[in-house]
């Protein structure tokens, strides 16, 4: 399975008792402003809204679709599991907050 790393991640919401919602912001070649969403299957304890992240773990992509008002929406779903999160002291060093051993998936 693929490993991925993600930098400067945000914390958009928390997932009750099993992860959290994160997302990174970057420049596309147009210059406009995108968002990289990921979830996060951990214990979430520790985390609030607005925490800035570094997370690695196990990649996992699913393409996932709804009904939107010009038809059906398909997109990539990015999942990371069995992460180690840590968060960014913007005063201090990175801290570990969690190494989780299992995910729900």
């Amino acid at each position: 399975m693929a490993r991925i790393d993600i930098k400067d991640a945000t914390v958009d919401r928390l997932i009750t008792n099993k992860g959290f919602a994160a997302s990174t912001t970057y420049e596309d070649r147009n210059g406009e402003l995108r968002k990289e969403k990921y979830t996060v299957w951990t214990d979430n304890t520790g985390l609030q809204p607005g925490d800035l992240l570094n997370i690695s773990g196990l990649l996992s992509v699913r393409v996932e679709e709804f009904e939107g008002d010009n038809g059906t929406v398909r997109f990539a779903a990015v999942h990371v599991n069995n992460p180690t999160v840590s968060k960014i002291n913007q005063n201090g060093p990175v801290t570990t907050v969690d190494e989780f051993e299992s995910s729900p998936f």
